[in-house]
């Protein structure tokens, strides 16, 4: 029958006309709701009905985002065929790869009516001026003609089933009804938070499941390390593999999979930074505080990507709210502080300094006055602090332990990242690039005024022991950064839990008026850098001047090492490998059937990979198994163009044979490598790292 009904209107009433007509809908009918739109903003704006203009620009916006994306990952699960793949039907258009249920087109159509629709509706019950009501019928009925119309011309150009713009047309209605219902329900700044925050957490997920990068390499190797789960690992804890472990089980070995606690973690900050501001001042504030961390460029790119840094926050902004608990004498939240400090601490040492900020705020501010308690009591003369970092050290055992059997490695580590071991120097040029590293991700007008307010905190009406409080767990942290970068490099990332204070005070400010203009600006300029953030790897910048080009080009280069492989894997076994972690653990991540990859240790510093099995143990294991192909041949991966391996590789192996391949993605250049197709392993000999 849906044939039957699809070739009506492909074949039999098909003419010249009608083509020219229904491919301008298909493609450019869209433009036709322009002039409905207008006149719906014109209208409300001359009732001064601002919010809602606000309300048709953000339900339409976020109404297309919702329809497109849920219809998009439909198709995916359903995976109908077009009907144009199936059998000839006269070509007018072209048919594109995509499956078929639902049509976005028609989806899309029925939400930008509905909505369009409903806001219609409203006018016409507003009584505070008059509006023709038979105009805003017809002005209905066109929004529904015109969603009729385009959905329609999908199925007389042959490219979606009756029942695809059907179901699109259903759903469609769906978007835009819930769509308007929640974006018209923001009444209060609480809904408008939670809002944001689902809204934000939805477009992360869209981009996490459609973006234009890769896994970075970190997260690719955080992702290795969950296949081998430890008490500890090289240079980090093991919280960052527990947490992949646990989301990879759940949905899968995909990008999805490794980064979905980045969007739980970003969400739960969120409301936790909400709960502490509500603390210092009022629900208001907390709700602003809680939207402001969304927009601050250094949390938002760890909502989407998934490193140490998005449970690292989070576990420090949950101390932050215990310690403040258990200040209002509930001796029970010292125990749960203790535990997740030491949690905090498994994800990334750095939480050490949360010891640092508590005993320089319980210093001096042993009173401590919140809206609703008044503690006197002395707390550094508390039992139950000291018990808090007892727990937190017995929660930390496990790096502890997996360090000894390690010869503290880890220690080394830290000790060569932190250049202890460089002695003292300066270096101003170090000094600047950390300064203009926070310019970066803090942005420049906050940087500038929430120091501005934390240090001169008589600028602002704030309670003493809140400005004290503010103070000890900003500076402390910021200030040590900033020293250490006099000695050497200090990457922007490292003083981030100094701005957690930032987004409080700039919060408080914007509800209580300071410097209206500035804060707004500073604010809007920060939601300006959250955008690009996200917009960057669209735009196809040059690799050089592209911060986001590392992220790029991995799937490419693991297809093409498949390739190779399958032609090696005819005659003998296969083994993967590379000097450096990067390409290693990107090749593990998104070979198809994510195999073991070697990383050999010449020429860098010591990683994970060094503590793991060794190249050799491919032989052992052909030693001791009934295998038909005796023959181990090799795939080596390094960055540039080069004509010849390692030495120690050339030696391990009969020959080595170079292919070059470059990275491209949508034709701008990403990267060179040389893939070696390397003979006859006989063993290689291995060296230590040169470093730690």
């Amino acid at each position: 029958m849906e044939k039957e009904i699809l070739l009506f209107f492909n074949k039999i009433i098909a003419n010249s006309f009608l083509d020219t007509f229904m491919i301008f809908f298909t493609k450019e009918g869209w433009i036709l709701w322009f002039p409905i739109f207008i006149w719906i903003i014109f209208k409300y704006q001359t009732i001064k009905n601002y919010k809602f203009i606000v309300y048709v620009i953000l339900s339409l916006i976020l109404g297309f985002f919702i329809s497109d994306w849920i219809s998009l990952e439909i198709k995916s699960l359903i995976q109908r065929v077009r009907p144009c793949w199936t059998e000839y039907f006269r070509g007018v258009v072209g048919c594109t790869r995509s499956y078929s249920f639902p049509s976005n087109h028609a989806t899309n159509a029925a939400t930008g009516a509905t909505i369009l629709f409903l806001f219609l509706r409203d006018l016409k019950e507003n009584g505070s001026v008059k509006i023709n009501s038979t105009l805003i019928k017809i002005l209905q009925i066109y929004t529904i003609l015109l969603a009729l119309l385009i959905s329609i011309s999908r199925v007389y150009l042959g490219v979606h089933w009756p029942t695809d713009v059907l179901g699109g047309i259903i759903l469609g209605i769906i978007y835009g009804y819930v769509v308007f219902k929640a974006v018209t329900g923001l009444i209060s700044f609480k809904r408008v938070f939670y809002f944001t925050l689902i809204v934000l957490s939805l477009f992360r997920i869209y981009f996490i499941l459609h973006g234009p990068f890769d896994l970075t390499p970190d997260e690719a190797h955080y992702w290795e390390w969950s296949r081998r789960l430890d008490l500890s690992y090289y240079s980090k804890g093991p919280m960052i593999a527990y947490l992949i472990a646990i989301s990879t089980w759940i949905f899968g070995d995909n990008s999805f999979g490794v980064r979905i606690f980045a969007v739980v973690c970003s969400f739960l900050s969120s409301i936790f930074v909400c709960k502490i501001t509500k603390k210092f001042f009022d629900e208001k504030t907390g709700f602003l505080s809680g939207i402001i961390f969304q927009f601050m460029p250094i949390f938002t790119t760890f909502g989407v990507i998934f490193t140490i840094d998005s449970p690292f926050i989070l576990f420090w902004i949950i101390s932050i709210y215990i310690f403040l608990l258990a200040l209002e004498n509930q001796k029970k939240w010292w125990l749960l502080l203790g535990i997740v400090i030491g949690f905090g601490l498994l994800t990334k040492y750095t939480m050490a300094f949360f010891y640092l900020c508590m005993f320089v705020y319980l210093i001096k501010g042993k009173k401590f006055l919140l809206p609703t308690q008044f503690s006197t009591e002395n707390h550094l003369k508390n039992p139950y602090i000291y018990f808090s970092i007892l727990i937190s050290i017995i929660v930390f055992l496990p790096v502890i332990i997996w360090n000894i059997q390690h010869d503290f490695v880890t220690l080394k580590h830290t000790a060569g990242q932190a250049h202890v071991f460089d002695g003292l120097k300066i270096s101003l040029n170090y000094f600047l690039e950390f300064i203009g590293s926070q310019f970066v991700v803090v942005t420049p007008l906050i940087f500038i005024l929430c120091l501005y307010f934390i240090i001169i905190p008589g600028r602002l009406n704030i309670n003493l022991a809140v400005k004290w409080f503010l103070i000890s767990f900003s500076m402390p942290v910021f200030l040590f950064f900033l020293l250490k970068s006099i000695q050497g490099k200090v990457q922007p990332n490292w003083a981030m839990t100094a701005y957690v204070p930032f987004v409080i005070v700039l919060s408080y400010a914007l509800k209580e008026k300071f410097h209206k203009k500035l804060v707004l600006s500073s604010i809007i300029i920060a939601f300006i850098f959250m955008v690009a953030n996200f917009a960057l790897p669209y735009l196809n910048l040059p690799a050089k001047i592209d911060p986001t080009a590392r992220f790029k080009g991995w799937k490419e280069l693991a297809d093409t090492v498949s390739e190779i492989r399958k032609e090696l894997e005819k005659n003998s076994r296969v083994i993967i490998f590379s000097d450096k972690y990067q390409i290693s653990s990107e090749l593990a991540f998104y070979l198809k059937d994510k195999p073991k990859v070697y990383c050999i240790p010449f020429g860098r510093r010591m990683n994970q990979y060094d503590l793991w099995e060794s190249i050799n143990s491919e032989l052992e294991y052909s030693a001791t198994t009934n295998l038909n192909r005796k023959t181990i041949n090799g795939i080596y991966i390094v960055y540039g163009k080069k004509n010849s391996p390692k030495p120690q590789v050339s030696a391990a192996f009969e020959k080595c044979e170079p292919e070059y391949f470059t990275a491209y993605k949508k034709n701008v250049k990403i990267k060179d490598y040389t893939i070696f197709k390397c003979y006859n392993f006989r063993g290689m000999i291995l060296s230590k790292p040169e470093s730690y």
